[in-house]
């Protein structure tokens, strides 16, 4: 048995030797078999195959780079996003959200005429792409184009009519092409659509506002700001609804726990409300405009007091700021507090401040003091600031009477009753003069009394 075995062995290593030479042989003939160095695919592809496989791997190489760009583009890394675009658009040059991509990228940069280049670019290849659409109007938005921006919006909400953003862009340019009935037809039976999409409800509420619907404004920033979980930037917005509309004691209770949980009164810019938004530090700052919202609900309330109180907090955190000093004045002359009513508008003529309300508080100041001339000047400045202001006219007849000036205080009583015919005080003072009765020092604080809760700074 062993001879038969030895013999099976030696034939097979045969075989494997001669098969060893062959191939060796092969490939060192001239013009031979000699495999080129090249791919896997090369191998066993032909040129169009290659050509469609590479364009496969291209399209997902493409893919990556701009899902990378994007990330980077939400980081706010523009650098970062550009560089990364621009490789994918180098594997996948015709792929349109890469166009979208730039077209972002640019408007962000400001480079709205490359952002145009680039949207039309994508439009041209999809022309139902939703979001292409949704960058088209935009940059005609930028430029001014209110109808052919309002035309793509259409086209994007028709393509993605789920797409909350969509329709409230439409709104938006329907607003600003001064068609607000249009543009709340429009909102209104769709809102049940997007049953949690605060600024939908918030645009109707802005839309409500300036058509003067003050119940439906209402309800719906009552609606947002529950659908916010009361967010205070929203709620907020119901206190500023509720001063509008004259509903004060409501606007105290929404405002004053804003005020009060703020840390401090501060002029919040565009960038450093987004900066406060990712930080979450949304009752760290309150902006001096709400102050000044509660401040006139307190004086409308006739709790003066209260108001000169929470003016003080932003006069000390943004003393720059010249209409918490004003209604500062006004709700002093309003409580009776002359010393501090004088202080605040020293402050405002130091800084140059004053307007025609201010100089009409200074003059009722000056009347109660007892400084008639004064008056007298600070009337004049009113009335040359803003020749409609009826209780400015008032004050000068009241001065010019106070100086024994009657001609001139018939005048201004009269001037007053053109311009405001209810102001009944007027017609009493007229009726005195004619009868050559004063009525000064019997009847010297009734303008003033009457008048200064109606003055705005």
């Amino acid at each position: 048995m062993a001879g038969p075995v030895r013999r099976d062995r030696a034939a097979r290593s045969a075989r494997r030797a001669a098969v060893t030479l062959v191939g060796v042989a092969i490939m060192t003939l001239p013009g031979g078999c000699q495999l080129p160095s090249s791919s896997l695919l090369d191998v066993h592809m032909k040129d169009d195959q290659r050509a469609a496989a590479k364009g496969r791997w291209d399209a997902v190489r493409g893919s990556v780079k701009l899902q990378l760009a994007e990330e980077h583009f939400k980081a706010e890394r523009l650098d970062e996003a550009e560089k990364s675009l621009k490789e994918a658009m180098a594997l996948a040059p015709h792929d349109s959200q890469a166009q979208v991509l730039l077209a972002r990228i640019r408007l962000e940069q400001g480079r709205l005429g490359e952002a145009r280049e680039a949207i039309d670019l994508a439009t041209m290849m999809r022309p139902d792409d939703a979001q292409a659409q949704f960058l088209a109007g935009m940059v005609a938005q930028r430029y001014g184009e209110l109808p052919t921006a309002y035309e793509h919006y259409t086209h994007a909400a028709s393509i993605a009519p789920h797409e909350s953003s969509y329709l409230l862009a439409q709104a938006e340019v329907l607003v600003a092409l001064d068609k607000p009935t249009d543009a709340l037809e429009l909102i209104e039976p769709r809102l049940a659509d997007f049953d949690r999409d605060v600024a939908l409800r918030l645009l109707a509420a802005r839309i409500t506002r300036l058509l003067g619907l003050r119940e439906p404004c209402i309800g719906y920033v009552r609606e947002a700001v529950r659908l916010s979980d009361n967010d205070p930037a929203i709620a907020t917005e119901l206190g500023l609804t509720l001063v509008w509309a004259g509903r004060l004691a409501e606007a105290v209770d929404v405002l004053a726990p804003i005020v009060d949980r703020a840390k401090r009164v501060e002029i919040i810019r565009d960038e450093d409300a987004d900066a406060k938004r990712r930080n979450k530090k949304k009752d760290a700052t309150v902006a001096p405009s709400t102050v000044h919202a509660l401040a006139r609900a307190y004086m409308k309330t006739d709790r003066n007091a209260e108001a000169m109180k929470v003016l003080r907090r932003a006069m000390h955190d943004c003393p720059e700021d010249p209409i918490a000093w004003r209604l500062y004045a006004h709700a002093a002359v309003s409580a009776g507090d002359l010393e501090r009513a004088s202080e605040a508008l020293q402050v405002l003529r130091g800084r140059a401040a004053m307007t025609s309300e201010t100089w009409l508080l200074a003059g009722y100041v000056a009347l109660r003091r007892g400084d008639v001339p004064g008056a007298r000047d600070a009337a004049r400045k009113a009335v040359a600031l803003e020749d409609g202001l009826a209780e400015a006219h008032f004050l000068l007849g009241e001065a010019s009477e106070a100086l024994g000036q009657v001609s001139a205080a018939r005048t201004a009583y009269e001037n007053a009753l053109r311009r405001d015919p209810d102001l009944t005080v007027a017609e009493r003072r007229l009726a005195a003069l004619s009868m050559g009765a004063s009525l000064l020092g019997t009847d010297s604080n009734t303008g003033c009394d009457d008048r200064t809760g109606d003055v705005e700074p």
